[in-house]
């Protein structure tokens, strides 16, 4: 058997790409040893070292850069620095030997590609600390049965759990308000599936080849059984309120395409106050858009008829009511269902 290599590096508490180019594909060493003075690693300095099988890492460092150990594809084990915040881009990729990984719990951001074909990597227990995940972190790790996500998240990013074909079950935490585009793509053995309440934003390619996925549950779907395409789940977005394309397009008239396919939740849209903070229904109010525009509005959100215009003082009849372009039929439906506001006598 090849005796095993030990490396050490030191250079001003720095580990160097410059450095490691000295060993770049070093493809006999399996195991390192970074010097304890060392509080920060560059960038792709182990990228390739296709035999490294462990690695030993002082708990000086603070800081690693993007593709630390990607295509490391023999590394097993890695105890990762207890002051570390984020995984870079691309940080673990390809390390296909790599089953399990516990990440301290200082870590608040994945970047993209964390642990992309990380194929071998069977579950992940994410600290609480984690707020965001980047775009494919999870991409293509295929015997992933079970991960653990905090409730601090608040979206999932594009292609998140993509190709994950072992993973059966998630349950989202409330927290999260987006998900986009092909988030669980080809999670062949994905049954069923908890969307969170209140959910802002959700990309109709979400589930695309999920061919077991039965039922999505959540509060605000009234029907939770689909077909698994797309139309049979465009209905159930629609039957729940939610609008294909960003709600102020339509507010706007902005004739946009959504290339990612996001449906938004326009009950929770038209509840939240935005520009000038004005909620949706008084913007349109200022606009004078018509009451066939108005009425969608203001059935997403009834009890924003109530409300009084902080920039002017008007009701929200009489914000419909001035301007050349005011639409009367809005006027007057906004006058029908805020009967008090009618001068007595009128």
């Amino acid at each position: 058997m090849e005796e095993q290599k030990n490396i050490f590096f030191e250079y001003r508490g720095v580990l160097r790409s410059k450095i490691a180019l000295l060993f770049t594909n070093c493809e006999d060493v399996t195991t390192v040893q970074v010097h304890p003075t060392v509080t920060s690693i560059q960038g792709w300095t182990f990228a390739g070292w296709t035999s490294l099988q462990n690695i030993t890492l002082p708990p000086t460092i603070t800081t690693l850069g993007d593709g630390t150990f990607c295509d490391c594809y023999s590394l097993k084990s890695v105890t990762l620095p207890p002051m570390i915040t984020t995984l870079g881009n691309s940080f673990f990729q390809s390390c296909s030997s790599l089953t399990s990984i516990t990440l301290p719990p200082t870590i608040t951001t994945l970047g993209d590609h964390v642990f992309y074909g990380c194929s071998t990597l069977i579950s992940v227990t994410l600290p609480s600390t984690v707020t965001s995940l980047g775009d494919g972190t999870f991409h293509g790790c295929s015997s992933l049965k079970s991960v653990t996500l905090p409730s601090t998240i608040t979206s999932l990013g594009n292609h998140v759990f993509f190709g994950c074909s072992s993973l059966a079950s998630i349950t989202l935490p409330p927290t999260i308000k987006t998900i986009n585009l092909r988030v669980f793509h080809n999670c062949f053995s994905l049954t069923s599936i908890h969307l969170p309440e209140n959910l802002n934003a959700i990309s109709i390619t979400s589930f695309e080849g999920c061919s077991k996925l039965a039922t999505i549950k959540a509060p605000s779907l009234s029907n939770s059984s689909f077909d698994n395409n797309h139309d049979s789940f465009k209905e159930v977005l629609e039957k729940a309120g939610f609008l294909m394309g960003k709600p102020e397009n339509f507010l706007y008239s902005r004739s946009i395409i959504d290339p990612d396919h996001m449906y938004y939740n326009i009950k929770v849209w038209a509840a939240t106050r935005h520009v000038d903070d004005r909620l949706p229904l008084c913007t349109a109010a200022v606009r004078s858009l018509k009451w066939s525009k108005m009425k969608y509005i203001f059935a997403a959100y009834m009890p924003a008829v109530y409300d009084v215009d902080t920039l002017t003082g008007l009701a929200m009849f009489m914000l419909a009511a001035v301007g050349p372009l005011s639409d009367m039929e809005s006027v007057y439906k906004l006058l029908k269902a805020l009967p008090h506001a009618m001068p007595a006598g009128g």
